[in-house]
């Protein structure tokens, strides 16, 4: 994913994002103070929210920000290769 694809989805190289409880009880991330179709839906079964309790919301962040951190890593790869796979301006 190109840095360009990412300011398309997040609206902006600076976008704030929030996690939220819809309606439904699934908790999203969205830009905030959207309205739009959130980025990511995270939904636990009757039986992981008992476990979890008060701590589901922390565990559905947790998730979150794993996948963005991946997410940077991966581009931070990409780019590493593109630098690696340049041919040598001088050869010895």
């Amino acid at each position: 994913m190109s840095i360009q694809q990412l300011k398309e989805l997040f609206g902006s190289p600076e976008a704030i994002l929030e996690l939220v409880q819809l309606e439904s009880g699934e908790l999203a991330l969205r830009n905030a103070g959207s309205e739009k179709e959130p980025l990511v839906k995270i939904q636990f079964n009757d039986e992981i929210k008992a476990l979890l309790g008060d701590e589901t919301a922390l565990v559905a962040q947790h998730m979150i920000q794993a996948a963005l951190f991946g997410l940077m890593e991966k581009q931070v790869h990409q780019w590493q290769a593109e630098v690696v796979d340049e041919p040598p301006k001088y050869l010895s």
